[in-house]
C-alpha cells in the first residue's frame, strides 16, 4: 500500500457578534463542514496560503492574526478507494474579522455558516477538527482575557 504524505495550511476565522464569538465553518465540495485550508504555492509562506486560501474560499480580505505563527497542527490519515495511504498534516492560524461578510467560491466550498463554539462542533464533521475548534477557542479567550 502506497503512502503518500501531504501538508496544507489553513486558518480558522472567528468574528465578533452582538451576542457571541462565531466561527466560519466551510462546507467543502467533498461535503465535509471544516475550515478554509490548502495547498501552498511555490514560493509562498504558510501565511501567504492561509490569507490567499481564505480569500479564495470564502471572499474575506482583511483579518487580523493572532499571531504570524503556526497556532495549531491537525495529523490524520486516511486511505483512498485506490488503497492508497495518505497522511496528512493540516498547519492552522487563527485570525479575526470584522466582517460577517463572506463570498464562497461555488467551485471549492458548497456552503458557510457562522457557529458558536458548541454549533460548529456539531457541524464540523471530524473529530480531528472538533478538537483543534475547541483548542482555537482556548487560545481566543485567553488573548481576549489578556487584553481587557
Amino acid at each position: 500500500m502506497p503512502v503518500t504524505k501531504d501538508k496544507s495550511v489553513g486558518v480558522i476565522v472567528y468574528c465578533q457578534f452582538p451576542r457571541s464569538l462565531k466561527y466560519l465553518i466551510l462546507k467543502h465540495k467533498k461535503g465535509h463542514w471544516s475550515f478554509a485550508k490548502g495547498h501552498k504555492d511555490k514560493g509562498e509562506t504558510q501565511l501567504e496560503t492561509a490569507k490567499r486560501e481564505l480569500l479564495e474560499e470564502a471572499g474575506i480580505k482583511k483579518v487580523n492574526f493572532i499571531s504570524k505563527k503556526i497556532q495549531l497542527k491537525e495529523n490524520y490519515s486516511f486511505s483512498l478507494k485506490n488503497n492508497n495511504k495518505i497522511i496528512k498534516e493540516v498547519s492552522y492560524f487563527i485570525a479575526e474579522t470584522n466582517s460577517s461578510k463572506v463570498k464562497i467560491d461555488k467551485n471549492e466550498i458548497r456552503n458557510y455558516k457562522w457557529c458558536t463554539l458548541n454549533s460548529a462542533q456539531k457541524l464540523i464533521t471530524y473529530d480531528q477538527s472538533k478538537k483543534t475548534i475547541k483548542k482555537a477557542n482556548k487560545i481566543i479567550i485567553n488573548k481576549k482575557n489578556k487584553n481587557k
